[in-house]
């Protein structure tokens, strides 16, 4: 178990990589005023959760457009998340008892669970194992979880079989969140399989709520998951410029801030 301190240093490590690309051990044991043993203790960790590669002497931060941060990581971080659980209390206002939701894997999307206990009746079908797990222990909603295989170290269920499932179902509302989102092509994924559930997901809910949180925007990803058109809502978490406002509703999406 990481304790806070091996958290915060971590965070320093990879804060100074992301500046400076690459940094020798004995340069970050001067930085940090830790001792080397330490310092590459910690730079095993982060290579293990494939955010570093460690090379002779030093590491390199590896290239974020290329990878994605483990499901853990963010999931440690999720009380210190106040944007998105302000989001989540928007998205309350849009659900009723009874209702049907998807709820996609990411960690933004997480924070509905604790919206949720409030409403009777719900049946919520998610692609994510803890959101799963979450809503079963401190919900009343009927829940299902997709089938298919889970990606490793990231807690979700995507891919094809998982696809034809979220196929299956028909529901009021689904709440996705994205990797990045570019105000004209719409929102994309680092992978195919998280593109294909977002994909099933629009297509079988009769409204799609896409929660964004600012520091995704004017990113763009290998893999098309919606487009603008595809959107109903979007939950924010800061103030939109004129010009970026303008462009969502040219595609009249309802932005909720």
């Amino acid at each position: 178990m990481v304790t806070a301190i091996q958290r915060e240093r971590q965070d320093k490590i990879v804060n100074h990589l992301k500046a400076e690309n690459f940094m020798k051990t004995i340069d970050l044991v001067d930085l940090l005023n830790y001792s080397e043993a330490t310092i590459k203790r910690d730079l095993i960790e982060l290579e293990n959760k494939g955010l570093i590669r460690r090379t002779r002497g030093g590491a390199v931060i590896i290239d974020r457009q290329k990878i994605d941060i483990p499901y853990l990581m963010k999931v440690d971080k999720f009380n210190d998340e106040k944007n998105k659980e302000r989001m989540a209390k928007i998205a309350e206002t849009l659900i009723e008892d009874d209702m049907s939701l998807f709820i996609d894997s990411s960690s933004t999307a997480l924070h509905l669970v604790n919206q949720l206990n409030r409403f009777n009746g719900l049946k919520v079908i998610t692609n994510g194992v803890i959101t799963a797990s979450l809503l079963s222990e401190y919900t009343s909603a009927d829940v299902n979880i997709l089938g298919g295989s889970i990606v490793p170290k990231r807690f979700t269920v995507n891919g094809s079989k998982a696809f034809n499932d979220a196929l299956s179902y028909h529901v009021d509302l689904a709440f996705v969140s994205c990797r990045g989102f570019d105000f004209t092509v719409g929102a994309t994924e680092i992978t195919e399989g998280e593109a294909l559930i977002k994909q099933a997901f629009h297509k079988r809910s009769k409204e799609l709520v896409l929660m964004v949180t600012s520091d995704k925007f004017n990113q763009k990803y290998l893999n098309q998951s919606l487009n603008c058109a595809d959107v109903d809502y979007m939950i924010i978490d800061r103030s939109l410029s004129e010009s970026e406002l303008e462009k969502l509703q040219h595609h009249k999406i309802e932005v909720l801030y």
